[in-house]
């Protein structure tokens, strides 16, 4: 009968922990986008549609990216990372006015005025690939090779390409599917006509895979920023190609064979390789239910005291 009393707590005792750990984890699943801060409020509520684009996007989570978080934890939470991963950071202080790239860090101060005449009194904005090379520099970003390119000499910015509140690639309205090459062609047009039908297309050789991230280097590193000068190289085509470049074909099937190696997918730079999937709030009630239910029965006696005293208290008044 004592065991089964015993028992009975400890159950009572399991399902409050089991109830209170889901509650837990179901609020953080909710709320796994980055807080909106206060100003930050304020600047959706007049544009909305940078809102879902900014909370999804690297920006939004450059503070809260578990990935961030690991390799910033095992430097020693260097100050240095936070001047490109918060806004507004004080070095001398450490603090930061708020989480992840914001607002703030690429406008600049709202213009007290803005919220009545906006027109007048617009929120300033640094279009050139100058405010991106604040953060994006050094092994982040080689700005030589950019300066190199005929983008850059033509004076095409970083955004003509990227979407500063998303911080990815932008899209060919219609060609969503068709990846990064889309965007190269909605350009060169020249390349439009004869690139679908090439032996790299039907083999799942993009653009990028050899104007920009020379795959043969297989770099994975977060920072690691695809060569901006656009320009193929020749070690990109021997990474494929070795086997063949002075082979001499026995017949026209072996002069076409496809590369011997395809490149492998690496991850866009910024990315970890595969995203880490959610956990589920009821694994974690689960594992709480159980460690509950240990501790209720260990707890038992005590908690049965502190039921009893508490009932005496009660009827004594």
């Amino acid at each position: 009968m004592k065991l089964l009393k015993r028992f009975s707590v400890a159950i009572l005792f399991a399902l409050l922990v089991t109830a209170a750990t889901y509650m837990i984890a179901q609020g953080r699943t909710e709320t796994g986008q980055p807080a909106l801060p206060q100003q930050q409020n304020g600047c959706f509520g007049c544009h909305p549609k940078f809102r879902d684009a900014w909370q999804s996007g690297k920006h939004g989570h450059a503070t809260s990216d578990p990935l961030f978080d690991q390799m910033w934890t095992d430097q020693g939470k260097p100050g240095a990372c936070l001047v490109c991963h918060v806004t507004g950071y004080d070095p001398a202080l450490g603090t930061w006015k708020e989480d992840g790239v914001a607002c703030e860090a690429c406008h600049g101060p709202v213009p007290a005025a803005h919220s009545t005449d906006p027109v007048a009194n617009p929120v300033p904005v640094d279009r050139t690939s100058d405010l991106c090379g604040r953060c994006h520099s050094g092994d982040r970003f080689n700005i030589q090779d950019w300066q190199s390119s005929t983008h850059f000499q033509r004076g095409m910015t970083c955004t003509v390409c990227h979407d500063p509140h998303s911080a990815t690639l932008k899209t060919v309205q219609g060609q969503e599917d068709v990846g990064p090459s889309a965007l190269c062609i909605n350009c060169h047009s020249e390349v439009s006509m004869a690139f679908p039908y090439s032996k790299h297309n039907q083999a799942g050789v993009s653009c990028v895979d050899c104007h920009l991230r020379h795959f043969e280097t297989g770099s994975t590193d977060v920072h690691a920023i695809p060569d901006h000068s656009f320009t193929a190289s020749i070690a990109t085509c021997s990474a494929c190609h070795a086997n063949q470049m002075h082979a001499q074909p026995t017949d026209a099937t072996s002069a076409q064979t496809t590369p011997t190696t395809q490149p492998e997918s690496t991850p866009t730079p910024g990315e970890a390789a595969s995203d880490p999937s959610p956990v589920s709030p009821l694994g974690f009630a689960g594992l709480a239910g159980l460690i509950g239910l240990a501790g209720g029965m260990v707890l038992q006696p005590w908690l049965e005291k502190a039921y009893h005293k508490m009932n005496r208290k009660d009827h004594k008044k």
